[in-house]
């Protein structure tokens, strides 16, 4: 890889989630709500790691 070269991952998950509501919603609006609750609980994690590392 040269330098200033992003690396991009794609990582798969099989997972059930049960919404809260029953709204009918198409598969595409189903994943982009999974990824958004995803990336909250990914960015929690890394301020957390981040704030006891300079704790």
């Amino acid at each position: 890889m040269k330098k200033g070269e992003n690396k991009k991952m794609e990582v798969v998950y099989n997972v059930k989630y049960k919404f809260k509501t029953n709204e009918n919603k198409t598969d595409e609006e189903i994943k982009n709500i999974f990824n958004n609750k995803l990336l909250n609980v990914i960015m929690t994690l890394e301020n957390r790691e981040l704030a006891f590392k300079e704790s």
